[in-house]
């Protein structure tokens, strides 16, 4: 998946914003430390955002559960931060399960927890890709069969 440019620079504004407030604060503090920080931060840059973000989680139409986004940006792009020893498979999965479920393009993971910053971006997974598109062929089948039935 290829990203435009306008996209593209979002991440590298977001990132170097995120370095801003880490070489500020320093690593290793209390996660919510960041968010306020980086809620400061946007505001005064004029980064558009939303904080906490509810994200609902369905199940054949039924909400089943709520999660919060950190932060969505520009209704593009989400960060989701941390302040751990090392980043792990399940932070990952946890924003490629945010990415799946908002249907955004891109997704930050930063980490706070070092000496030095530490982010990975993150895209939607091909195999999702698939899923999504087959799922809204699918949607559109069964609209198109109700449709006819009526």
């Amino acid at each position: 998946m290829e990203l435009s440019k306008e996209i593209d620079e979002l991440t590298y504004k977001i990132i170097g914003i995120c370095m801003e407030v880490h070489r500020e604060l320093g690593p290793g503090l209390p996660e919510e430390y960041y968010q306020k920080s980086l809620e400061v931060e946007f505001a005064e840059q004029g980064v558009l955002f939303e904080a906490q973000k509810p994200l609902p989680l369905h199940y054949k139409q039924v909400q089943v559960g709520m999660n919060y986004l950190d932060f969505e940006i520009v209704e593009a792009l989400i960060l989701e931060i941390k302040s751990v020893n090392q980043l792990t498979n399940v932070h990952m999965f946890q924003v490629l399960k945010y990415l799946a479920v908002s249907n955004l393009q891109v997704a930050l993971l930063v980490n706070f927890g070092k000496a030095r910053l530490e982010y990975r971006r993150l895209l939607p997974t091909k195999k999702w890709q698939e899923f999504k598109m087959n799922s809204l062929f699918e949607a559109i089948e069964l609209e198109q069969a109700t449709r006819g039935n009526l």
